[in-house]
């Protein structure tokens, strides 16, 4: 079976958890003996392979990679452009035309036009759309807690209308979480459509990290932060409240590691101030990133917008990490999936209570981290892969 995959950002452009999975999706279907091809943006005049690893790639040049140093006046009107970009509706048909695949999978649209699903359509390919966030019911891509309102007013419905409307009924519709499906299905999206609750896969590392893991023998006990820096994260949240915990405990015995870059990394810094216990690790691989994690006793998703289904929290659970996370959207369903700790979003006393207890409870920590090792063998992506293409 001949398979495209379309998504706003693919390699050496990724940057969030959408493009792993897309990576993963067209691994995973490539091993499984299919053809697979890709539809992806690039930054204007960037130089970019149309080939990685033996895989067709098409780019098409665009704003949205650079998207956050256009002014926000500026900005409005990109969206609008966005929404009905004919051009790009024009050049992936011709594609389309050209590859003859037997079945198109869309992840995120924006930046690439939300005009693809009609011309899928009118070529009379199978559509799959696989659901990431909340892009598709207000421009942001965010719905903030505590401002849940913003997404409900006036300009935001004409958007999501716009927006129901331009993707009218994909075949399939398939969501990581039941909450995000649903938040879609109550704004009258995707009526006619197959939809249908498929968690992420989990990457494998190739190496394993866990034996090291156990042999680290000092006193000190590490939080840990992967993602973006940027306050809708909770990361500054996350700062603030460390300094108030190592007034608490001491700065000697506890660290918090930050892997990650982004707009808010600046201000971050500036929260941390001298505080030696605060470590920023700059961005890091997928690989490095679960060494870190190896290494650290407990990671916290600290998130003040609603996430569907982080897949930092997968990386956690493959390598025996704990997690303690906002209770918000799609991670509370994950949490209570894989295990772990949930906190009110937002609230400094409720988290403080979470990461003493953390420190404080080794033995129940590690019950926590044996029951998140034991489930995400169930996440593979080759039962992933299987449930997918039982699905098309």
């Amino acid at each position: 079976m001949k398979i495209c995959l379309i998504n706003n950002l693919y390699k050496p452009y990724n940057r969030g958890g959408a493009e792993q999975i897309v990576k993963l999706q067209a691994d995973g279907l490539t091993k499984a003996g299919h053809e697979v091809f890709i539809i992806s943006t690039k930054p204007l005049f960037a130089q970019c392979a149309t080939r990685n690893a033996n895989r067709k790639i098409y780019y098409l040049s665009g704003f949205y990679y650079n998207i956050e140093k256009i002014p926000k006046i500026l900005r409005l009107f990109w969206h609008v452009l966005d929404i009905f970009d004919i051009g790009s509706y024009l050049k992936i048909k011709r594609i389309l035309k050209k590859e003859k695949p037997d079945v198109v999978i869309t992840h995120n649209l924006k930046g690439i036009g939300y005009l693809i699903p009609k011309a899928i359509k009118c070529l009379n390919i199978k559509h799959v759309h696989i659901l990431h966030d909340v892009q598709l019911l207000h421009p942001s891509g965010l719905i903030i807690c505590g401002k849940e309102k913003k997404y409900k007013n006036f300009l935001a419905r004409i958007y999501a209308k716009t927006c129901a409307w331009l993707f009218n009924s994909p075949d399939i519709v398939i969501s990581p979480s039941n909450w995000l499906l649903q938040i879609h299905t109550d704004n009258n999206f995707f009526k006619n459509s197959k939809k249908i609750v498929l968690p992420n896969p989990t990457p494998v590392s190739s190496k394993n990290y866990l034996l090291k893991k156990e042999k680290t023998g000092d006193e000190v006990f590490r939080f840990l932060y992967v993602g973006q820096i940027t306050k809708h994260k909770g990361i500054l949240f996350l700062i603030k409240l460390f300094n108030i915990l190592c007034n608490h405990i001491g700065r000697c015995q506890i660290q918090l590691l930050i892997a990650g870059q982004g707009p808010a990394l600046k201000q971050a810094k500036k929260i941390a101030y001298q505080n030696q216990a605060i470590k920023f690790l700059g961005q890091a691989s997928q690989e490095e990133v679960k060494k870190i994690m190896s290494e650290a006793n407990c990671l916290v998703v600290p998130s003040i917008c609603y996430e569907n289904s982080p897949t930092v929290i997968y990386e956690a659970a493959s390598q025996s990490l704990p997690v303690i996370a906002s209770r918000l959207g799609g991670i509370t369903e994950l949490i209570h999936e894989l295990g772990g700790l949930l906190f009110k979003p937002g609230n400094e006393g409720d988290l403080m209570h979470q990461m003493t207890w953390a420190i404080n409870n080794p033995k129940k920590l590690a019950k926590i981290s044996q029951k998140s090792q034991a489930t995400i063998k169930k996440f593979s992506i080759e039962n992933y892969i299987k449930k997918l293409l039982e699905t098309i």
